[in-house]
C-alpha cells in the first residue's frame, strides 16, 4: 500500500495536464463562425470532446493503473487527491487569485462532469464539491479486498 498512496494523486494529475493540452490544441474544432461572421464556441462538440477524453481517462485508469488496487487502496489514494484538491479550491476562493487557473491544468480531467453540471444550472459550490470528490470514481475498478 506505500507504493500504492500516490497512484490516483500521480495518476489524475498527469492525465490532468495531458488532457489540459489536448483541449487547447482539439478545442478549435469546437470553435464556429456563424452565418454573419461572428465566431463562437460550440458547447456540443465541447462536451463530445471532454467526454471522450473522460472515458478515455477512466479507461485507461481502471485497465492499466488501478486494476490491481483494491477498493480500499483506490480509497486512500483518491483521499490524498480529495484532501489535495479540497484545500486547493477553498485557498482558491480566499485569495481569488491565479492559483485556481494554475491549479486547473493540474485537475483538468473531470471537466466533462463539471461541464455537464453547468449546463443543469447547478450550484457552482455543488459542482465544486463534486469535482473534488470526483477521483473516488475509481472505486468502482478496483479488486475487492480479499481476506488473508
Amino acid at each position: 500500500m506505500k507504493k500504492s498512496f500516490w497512484k490516483v494523486p500521480l495518476y489524475c494529475m498527469i492525465a490532468s495536464w495531458i488532457c489540459f493540452q489536448l483541449e487547447i490544441r482539439l478545442g478549435r474544432f469546437a470553435v464556429i463562425t456563424l452565418p454573419d461572421g461572428s465566431i463562437t464556441a460550440d458547447n456540443t462538440r465541447w462536451l463530445i470532446m471532454t467526454g471522450i477524453l473522460f472515458i478515455a481517462i477512466i479507461t485507461i485508469g481502471s485497465i492499466f493503473f488501478f486494476r490491481n488496487m483494491t477498493r480500499k487502496e483506490i480509497f486512500y489514494s483518491a483521499s490524498v487527491l480529495v484532501a489535495i484538491n479540497l484545500i486547493v479550491g477553498l485557498i482558491s476562493y480566499k485569495i481569488q487569485g491565479m492559483l485556481a487557473f494554475y491549479w486547473a491544468e493540474l485537475s483538468e480531467w473531470d471537466t466533462f462532469i463539471v461541464q455537464l453540471l453547468l449546463q443543469a444550472n447547478i450550484n457552482p459550490w455543488v459542482i465544486s464539491i463534486v469535482s473534488w470528490v470526483l477521483p473516488y470514481i475509481f472505486i468502482i475498478f478496483g479488486k475487492k479486498s480479499v481476506k488473508e
